[in-house]
């Protein structure tokens, strides 16, 4: 998040096939990795390397593609062999290409449909959709029970060798007003300072019509994950407010 990377999900032309109605034309549109960072590269970067921090989904994509690379395996096989199938994660998969429609049971996703969406503006079902757009940063489907899972395997080391668990810790305080309040974010990492002193570690994401959101300590003991299949009014205060209710009561 301190490359200056721009965010190709940002792009405007992105944001309008994602966020407003035409999204009902371009929900099974594919892309491809390759694709999406020539879009970020189509906008001037937000800032020289090293000199700020913002967040970038394209900094996922990236890290995948030289994953791929490094392993001559593909990002979904990656993921499976290494964090799926280990931690028996029975509902968590990366959809196939062309895939549009969730495996098995699941909540139905809605939206407004609109950056700025009016009080009494239509719900649309987006459900279905083509997630391709997030890959590495958002193309995979799973569970709350499996989120919390992984986010407690991940948090007690389980996962990771100890150099690359130390790095993975070590933050930057986001600035004010650029991501979450209160929150600081190392390599795909984030804390998050309740009202009460307690500090809470994990990551959230959203695609249209899900937001989710999973913290707990930093020694895994509590951990709390939360889904809103609703994309509209920006749950983030909603979700700050059961953590401190979880992690901050008595």
């Amino acid at each position: 998040m301190t490359s200056g990377l721009f965010n190709h999900l940002i792009d405007k032309e992105m944001l309008r096939r994602l966020f407003t109605p035409a999204f009902l034309q371009h929900r099974y549109d594919s892309y491809q990795p390759g694709q999406l960072v020539k879009i970020a590269l189509s906008n001037p970067p937000d800032f020289q390397p090293g000199k700020d921090w913002t967040y970038t989904n394209t900094g996922f994509v990236l890290a995948a593609m030289i994953a791929e690379k490094a392993a001559k395996k593909t990002y979904a096989d990656l993921v499976t062999q290494r964090i799926i199938r280990p931690l028996g994660l029975s509902a968590t998969y990366v959809p196939g290409a062309g895939e549009t429609r969730i495996r098995g049971p699941h909540a139905t996703h809605y939206s407004k449909l609109s950056l700025t969406p009016e009080p009494q503006a239509k719900l649309h079902d987006v459900t279905e959709m083509n997630p391709s757009a997030g890959w590495a940063a958002g193309d995979i489907v799973s569970s709350t029970a499996d989120l919390d899972r992984f986010f407690t395997a991940l948090l007690e080391g389980k996962l990771l060798p100890q150099a690359q668990q130390r790095a993975m810790f070590a933050t930057t305080v986001v600035p004010e007003g650029r991501w979450t309040p209160g929150s600081s974010y190392g390599l795909g990492m984030s804390s998050v300072k309740l009202s009460c002193g307690t500090t809470v570690w994990g990551m959230g994401g959203a695609l249209p019509g899900s937001w989710s959101y999973a913290y707990g300590t930093r020694d895994a003991t509590r951990m709390l994950v939360q889904n809103v299949n609703g994309d509209w009014n920006n749950p983030i205060a909603s979700f700050t407010d059961v953590l401190e209710a979880e992690f901050c009561t008595p």
